[in-house]
């Protein structure tokens, strides 16, 4: 038989969901990338009702409750809600301990652009990589850009400021004025905001050779 050869990199993500509320993402592409179904299997066990989504949308707030009564176990529009790579949700952990949820799919290659847009937009690498924003990610500073990262301890957010003087380093201002540069984690996100007419374009190359 002949051998048989896939371009495509399948793999996984786990990310742990702590104790109140955090920004995640989800990194891999499936052919349905709709909160339902692609937890459905994982939060449908009873064992993790409760769990409140929140899906943002410039303006907005959609909120989607797990329920495992419901058919899908959702309370709200699980079925056309995404969370496709590039984008990020807040979720709210009501319970006192850890909650492990996976992410299954293949890791965008090529040309890849996630449109940042205008206003305010949770966001998220569009591939699974950890590093800093600018200078591992690709995220080009535009100065007075602001990104906002949720700290889970102090409940509250750490912001950055673009600032191009800063470059190429540390082309962010953070807080008391520092040069810094915003780190992600892999399965993580934040919001972003720009000022600019048509957003900020983050475009990047990427393969997994």
């Amino acid at each position: 038989m002949a051998q048989v050869y896939s371009l495509n990199a399948v793999g996984y993500i786990n990310v742990t969901l702590q104790p109140g509320f955090q920004i995640i993402a989800n990194q891999l592409n499936t052919t349905n990338n709709n909160l339902s179904p692609l937890l459905d299997s994982q939060l449908g066990d009873g064992f993790h009702d409760g769990l409140e989504f929140f899906k943002f949308n410039g303006s907005s707030y959609t909120t989607l409750v797990t329920d495992s009564l419901s058919t899908p176990p959702w309370d709200g529009p699980a079925t056309s809600t995404t969370l496709n790579p590039g984008e990020a949700v807040f979720v709210y952990n009501s319970y006192s301990t850890n909650i492990t949820i996976t992410f299954v799919g293949t890791v965008l290659q090529g040309s890849l652009t996630n449109t940042l847009g205008k206003g305010f937009s949770l966001a998220s690498s569009i591939v699974p990589q950890a590093g800093r924003l600018d200078v591992d990610l690709g995220l080009t500073e535009v100065d007075g850009d602001e990104i906002f990262q949720y700290n889970q301890t102090s409940k509250s957010y750490v912001t950055y400021v673009g600032d191009s003087l800063n470059l190429p380093a540390a082309p962010w201002d953070a807080p008391g004025g520092y040069p810094a540069n915003p780190t992600v984690a892999v399965g993580g996100g934040f919001f972003y905001y720009t000022a600019v007419t048509g957003g900020n374009p983050w475009i990047r190359s990427f393969s997994v050779n």
